[in-house]
């Protein structure tokens, strides 16, 4: 289990604290936030582009397969109630010359992707209240 802590900074922005590394999570000024980091609803977006691409990196290096510098596209439409992202799509670019008969291949790499099994899965979330005692 990774321990993930979250610290509130200034209106909505926040910290996060991930091992040794830092994020600033915050919202665009139309919203109450000054567009200091992306919003937490993009950064889900792209931990689900960023784990695709890892699952394609390593099939493809596994298999000795061109992959330098292909890129994955995506874009999420929301749905309400409760509000969500109802719909991500995912556009793969393969690099010029990479071999027609293995596409297939690369997206059943993409769909091995932990974050995409968690989205498409039900995931329980549960939430405690503490009050500092300081």
């Amino acid at each position: 289990m990774s321990l993930i802590t979250i610290k509130h900074e200034k209106d909505c922005r926040v910290t996060a604290s991930v091992g040794k590394h830092k994020l600033t999570l915050d919202l665009p000024a139309d919203q109450g936030g000054t567009d200091t980091g992306p919003m937490p609803v993009e950064l889900l977006t792209a931990a689900l582009g960023s784990c695709m691409a890892m699952h394609i990196a390593m099939y493809c290096k596994a298999a000795k397969l061109p992959h330098e510098g292909f890129e994955i596209s995506l874009d999420f439409q929301l749905a309400k109630d409760p509000l969500r992202i109802g719909t991500v799509t995912v556009d793969i670019t393969l690099p010029p010359g990479f071999p027609t008969s293995r596409i297939e291949a690369v997206k059943r790499a993409a769909q091995q992707c932990m974050v995409k099994n968690t989205l498409k899965e039900s995931t329980a979330v549960d939430v405690e209240v503490w009050k500092n005692a300081a």
